[in-house]
């Protein structure tokens, strides 16, 4: 796959956004396409049960939203681990990324359908990350992707909606919030550049 160069992803003027825009770069949609069928294949060869074909639209999105995030951690010069989805350590690595100073986060995307308006975790898929982030999609194409905010552990588990059998989770039992209650997603990385500051000696 041919690599060009990614021009600037999120404009200086949307930082002053709560919910910022990111410019989807064809070359990063080309990127979760590819993994997605990687990984489509790779369970279809194993023994795994989970993994269908019909599912591969929610790691596609969900593949988008982790290389966005990233890519405004290392624009924002933001130190992190992640947690490589071409490895996908889950057993030994139960986060997407690790940001010194700040801890773990899960970042999760929601397709552009209006209709999609929730922030939805699957209870068993909860790690009990440090943060949750959410990202959704502007358009099918997708050309946008608007980050939404974020919220925090104890938010998750304890001021979310819970639901079991019954909307907007009716096979698995999920937490849920709606997307416009989430925390400023321009405050989230404020936060994160401030507290890993000390990380490149520019502490105030």
């Amino acid at each position: 796959m041919p690599i060009t160069n990614i021009k600037a992803l999120i404009k200086e003027i949307e930082w002053r956004n709560a919910n910022p825009t990111f410019e989807l770069e064809p070359e990063i949609v080309e990127w979760a396409k590819f993994h997605a069928d990687f990984f489509l294949k790779r369970w279809q060869e194993g023994n795994q049960t989970h993994w269908k074909g019909n599912e591969k639209r929610n790691n596609y999105i969900g593949l988008l939203g982790q290389k966005c995030f990233e890519l405004t951690l290392q624009d924002l010069e933001i130190p992190y681990c992640p947690n490589d989805p071409v490895i996908d350590w889950r057993t030994k690595k139960n986060y997407d990324f690790r940001v010194p100073y700040v801890g773990k986060i899960e970042v999760k995307t929601v397709d552009c359908k209006t209709n999609q308006e929730r922030l939805i975790i699957k209870a068993a898929e909860w790690h009990n990350s440090d943060y949750v982030f959410a990202i959704k999609l502007e358009n099918e194409k997708p050309t946008k992707a608007r980050f939404m905010g974020y919220a925090e552990k104890k938010q998750v588990t304890k001021e979310f909606n819970y639901a079991e059998n019954e909307l907007p989770c009716l096979y698995d039992a999920c937490y849920w919030t709606y997307l416009h209650e989430l925390h400023s997603a321009s405050d989230f990385f404020d936060m994160l550049t401030e507290k890993t500051a000390i990380c490149w000696n520019k502490q105030k």
